[in-house]
């Protein structure tokens, strides 16, 4: 009998997340299915984050643990050693919320981003919907509900310079790209845990200089003119003592 085909890789990352990180995998374990992988990208971890992954050899199809230079470089080395078509990157903190044997058959188009909604469990709330170019320009899709397609993440690997957003980027990137569509699907695919989960507790300062520029390079020009003055007035208004919300963090 051969092995079955791999269509989805779920990518996990993760330093020194013992505290957290059993119940991640015993959320895959629970949910995953014949042609879904999972694999583990440890950053050099010193808290008995090892000795977890190596209890649950059964769950955990690949790992990998070395140092790197933060989240997304060790996202797009996760990528690199991914055989699925499709790619789900769920936090070490996260919970998959969804049997994925039901979003195999919807993963139909090898050129489409499918992704769906996240329930936050801080601010109890289920996070959003499907998303316009407009709001995309306004905030992100949370990364944990998205199977990026691996020409996507091929084509557009993470940007380390963001330390805190590059899926954001590279959502606008694949937004604009005509190579690619946007598929929403209406299910909960992740528990996210919005109380440590960088890109909702702070802005990444490379985005934040960059915004009005990616507005202008990936949206459309009413869209790109709406966002980047918004952008514009806030930071003026922060240099005047402003303690407000930028325009580019998750609400």
């Amino acid at each position: 009998m051969t092995a079955p085909d791999i269509v989805i890789s779920v990518i996990t990352v993760v330093r020194n997340g013992a505290a957290t990180l059993e119940k991640t995998i015993a959320s895959v374990a629970g949910h995953r299915c014949p042609g879904v992988e999972y694999i583990m990208i440890d950053g050099g971890s010193t808290d008995g984050t090892i000795d977890i992954i190596d209890r649950h050899a059964d769950t955990i199809t690949l790992w990998h643990s070395e140092p790197d230079q933060g989240i997304y470089d060790a996202m797009n080395k996760g990528v690199r050693l991914a055989k699925g078509r499709w790619i789900l990157f769920l936090g070490c903190d996260d919970e998959l919320a969804m049997n994925l044997s039901v979003v195999l058959p919807l993963l139909q188009d090898q050129h489409t981003l499918y992704y769906g909604d996240s329930y936050w469990r801080q601010s109890k709330r289920t996070y959003d919907g499907p998303f316009t170019a407009a709001k995309l320009a306004l905030t992100n899709i949370c990364q944990q509900g998205i199977f990026y397609p691996r020409q996507a993440l091929d084509k557009y690997p993470f940007d380390p310079c963001y330390r805190y957003q590059a899926d954001w980027v590279v959502n606008m990137q694949c937004f604009h790209d005509p190579a690619f569509a946007f598929r929403y699907i209406p299910h909960t695919i992740a528990i996210y845990n919005d109380t440590t989960g960088l890109s909702s507790i702070q802005a990444d300062p490379v985005l934040e200089q960059d915004y009005p520029a990616l507005m202008w390079r990936y949206f459309p020009w009413p869209v790109a003119l709406w966002r980047s003055g918004i952008a514009f007035g806030g930071r003026t208004l922060r240099k005047l003592g402003w303690k407000g919300r930028p325009p580019y963090t998750k609400r």
